[in-house]
C-alpha cells in the first residue's frame, strides 16, 4: 500500500513505542499454522477467489485479539482505534476499511475460539515456537497464583421480601479471605521458567487454595521447583526429592518450632530471590495490559481469556528474549 504524506505524518499515531513495539509482534505471532487449525475445527472459513464479499482474514481477527490484550481494550474500543490508528492498521496489515472488523464479528470469533478450546491452543502454539527458538530456559520451574477480581452480586429484597442477587453476576465465581481481606473472583495459576515465561498457566475459582495447583503445573519438570511457603509441604518435599528434583519452596516453622534454623533461613533468602521471578508475569498483565478484574462471567471463559493473555505476555517477552540469548 502506497502510504500518502498523510500517512507519513500519522506514522506514529499512538505514540513511537507502541508503532516499535507492533512493528516487533507481527512477524513473532505463527498466524499461518493458527489458521490451520481454525480451519481444520470449521472455524475459520476463507473464501478467497469465491463470490461475495470476501472474508476478514484470520490474522486480522487473531491480532485483534491480541491489540485487545496488550492494551486492556473492550471489543467496542478496538474497533474504533483500529479505524484510528495507523500503528494498528499495519499491524494488522489493513489496507482498506471493509476489511476491519466491526466488535460484534469480534466477539463472535473470540467466543468461537472460546467454544473449541482453542486459546489454549495458541498459547501451546507460540510456546513451541518458544522452544525452537531456545527461548524458554530448562532450569527449573517457577510457581505462584494471584487472584483476579470479579464482580460481587448485587442483593436486594424482591416483592415477597426474600433476597435475591442480579442475575448478571458471576455465579461461577467464588470467595477467599488473604490478609484478612475477603475477595470475590478467580486466581491464576502460572509456572514460568528461570526468566519469567509462562510456561503453564491453571484457572480456578477463588477459594481453591494456590497448593492445590503446583502438582499440576509442574508435573513434567525434573530438575527444580521454585516457590512461596504457601506450597510447603513435607509430603511434596519428600515426593519430589525421591524424583531427584530439587525443592528450591520458600520453608515456615512447623509445630513446635519457635524458629528457623540458620540454613532454613539461609536458604529462604536464596529462594526468594529466585522464586520472584514468577511475579512479573502479573506486574505485566495486571500493570501493563490492565487486567485487573475478570472481563467475562463464567469459570470456562475465563480459563481460556487467561490462556490468551499468557500468550500474549510471552509475545510481549520475545524480543527481549531473543536479544539476550543471541
Amino acid at each position: 500500500m502506497q502510504l500518502s504524506f498523510f500517512d507519513y505524518a500519522m506514522e506514529y499515531q499512538g505514540g513511537k513505542r507502541s508503532t516499535q513495539f507492533l512493528n516487533e509482534m507481527k512477524p513473532l505471532i505463527p498466524y499461518d499454522t493458527i489458521e490451520a487449525i481454525l480451519i481444520e475445527k470449521g472455524i475459520y472459513k476463507p473464501n478467497k477467489g469465491k463470490q461475495g464479499r470476501p472474508s476478514i482474514p484470520a490474522s486480522v481477527l487473531l491480532g485483534a485479539l491480541f491489540l485487545q490484550s496488550w492494551y486492556g481494550l473492550s471489543d467496542p474500543m478496538t474497533e474504533e482505534l483500529i479505524h484510528d490508528r495507523i500503528s494498528f492498521r499495519k499491524f494488522l496489515d489493513i489496507k482498506d476499511d471493509d476489511t476491519i472488523p466491526d466488535e460484534a464479528t469480534i466477539c463472535k470469533f473470540r467466543n468461537a475460539l472460546i467454544r473449541e478450546n482453542l486459546m489454549e491452543e495458541i498459547f501451546n502454539q507460540v510456546k513451541i515456537q518458544m522452544i525452537e527458538k531456545n527461548l524458554i530456559l530448562n532450569e527449573g520451574t517457577l510457581v505462584d497464583a494471584t487472584l483476579i477480581h470479579a464482580s460481587e452480586p448485587k442483593r436486594k429484597k424482591g416483592n415477597n421480601g426474600k433476597v435475591i442477587c442480579d442475575e448478571a453476576y458471576d455465579k461461577d465465581a467464588t470467595y477467599t479471605s488473604k490478609r484478612g481481606v475477603k475477595h470475590h473472583g478467580y486466581k491464576m495459576h502460572i509456572a514460568t521458567d528461570r526468566a519469567g515465561v509462562i510456561k503453564n498457566i491453571r484457572t480456578t475459582t477463588a477459594k481453591v487454595h494456590d497448593s492445590q495447583m503446583i502438582d499440576t503445573l509442574t508435573q513434567d519438570e525434573n530438575k527444580a521447583i521454585f516457590a512461596d511457603s504457601g506450597y510447603m509441604s513435607q509430603t511434596r518435599k519428600r515426593t519430589l526429592r525421591a524424583k531427584g528434583v530439587f525443592v528450591g519452596i520458600i520453608e515456615r516453622r512447623v509445630r513446635g518450632q519457635s524458629k528457623l534454623r540458620a540454613k532454613q533461613s539461609r536458604n529462604n533468602q536464596r529462594f526468594s530471590k529466585i522464586r520472584s521471578i514468577v511475579e512479573m508475569p502479573f506486574a505485566f498483565i495486571k500493570r501493563l495490559m490492565h487486567y485487573t478484574e475478570s472481563k467475562y462471567i463464567g469459570l470456562h471463559k475465563n480459563i481460556q481469556h487467561h490462556y490468551l493473555l499468557a500468550t500474549a505476555y510471552n509475545l510481549r517477552r520475545m524480543p527481549n528474549l531473543m536479544q539476550r540469548y543471541a
